[in-house]
């Protein structure tokens, strides 16, 4: 049973390290690897579908910008269970246990931004209807890093050890 009050931390480091109250909409999203993760000929592929769809935005003379692999089709922004892990300020790096050095999974990522202008296809579904000037794209008030991302990250061979995170 929810409690009525919420307990408060004794001390609060600075603004955006507790979450303001909120209701969660969970959404199935298909993700793919990190563009900077795929094989080069794999990217080469991606980049030349991405210029054609330029060239035919440009024909069609539209306003929009056209869809491309990282901001509509790879990795959506906010809270994520699973998928791939976003690596916004590092390049791609794998993750091993420090226990066993398995390879570890990305568990949980928890983003200061639910959705952004830039990648607005990831937008949830519940702010659809809601008035550009009224969308709230940071409904927790969560903030990670300068405004990024934390990704937290579990061990394949035994979910008991130590988890590793990475900060975008």
């Amino acid at each position: 049973m929810p409690l009525d009050t919420p307990p408060q931390p004794a001390l609060v480091g600075f603004k955006g390290s507790i979450a303001e109250p909120c209701v969660l909409h969970p959404e199935v999203v298909a993700t793919y690897p990190y563009a900077d993760s795929l094989p080069p000929r794999l990217w080469k592929k991606i980049d030349s579908w991405e210029d054609a769809e330029a060239r035919r935005a440009e024909r069609r003379d539209q306003d929009e910008e056209p869809p491309t692999y990282h901001h509509d089709l790879s990795i959506p922004q906010g809270f994520r269970v699973g998928g791939f892990p976003s690596w916004r300020t590092t390049d791609p790096r794998a993750v091993n246990c420090e226990v066993c050095a398995a390879p570890m999974n990305l568990l949980l990522t928890l983003d200061s931004y639910e959705w952004s202008g830039a990648d607005s296809s990831w937008m949830p579904i519940e702010e659809g209807n809601i008035a550009e000037r009224q969308r709230d794209r940071c409904p927790t008030q969560l903030a990670f890093g300068r405004d990024g991302l934390l990704n937290i990250f579990a061990c394949q061979a035994d979910p008991g050890h130590p988890h590793r995170w990475s900060l975008q």
